[in-house]
């Protein structure tokens, strides 16, 4: 019988070979994770900027929105004064007329009007009485 010969040396090659290229993938690896740690670091000072800058937007949001409230609110107080002055100018109208009606009237009157004179009642003394009582007891 023949002897089958084993080739031990393809099994030697593949195990070889497989590590070889275990090896370079570690290598790799490692290189890429250098490299995404470096790209990282370059980037962070950029990553703080914007995080400072998404701060100072959202306050900024907040500013305009409690200067629309204020805005608003000041609006709205405008609108009820005017119409109290709508109001005011209107019942003023109603009083200058009445103020010309007055006048017109007082102009029309005489600068002097005779009064009937007045008569004084003359003070007259009183009686003189010599009575006396015993009503006191006296």
């Amino acid at each position: 019988m023949t002897e089958r010969r084993r080739p031990l040396h393809l099994a030697v090659a593949l195990g070889v070979s497989a590590g070889v290229y275990a090896i370079s993938l570690a290598a790799v690896t490692s290189l890429q994770a250098d490299q995404e740690a470096a790209v990282a670091a370059e980037r962070a000072p950029a990553l703080d900027a914007l995080a400072s800058l998404r701060g100072a937007n959202d306050r900024l949001g907040s500013r305009v929105a409690s200067a629309g409230s204020t805005y608003a609110a000041a609006s709205d107080g405008y609108r009820r004064v005017t119409a109290g002055l709508d109001a005011l100018d209107g019942r003023l109208d109603t009083l200058a007329t009445s103020v010309a009606g007055i006048e017109g009237a007082a102009v029309a009157l005489p600068a002097r009007v005779p009064l009937p004179s007045i008569s004084r009642a003359r003070s007259v003394a009183a009686p003189s009485v010599h009575a006396t009582t015993t009503a006191s007891g006296g």
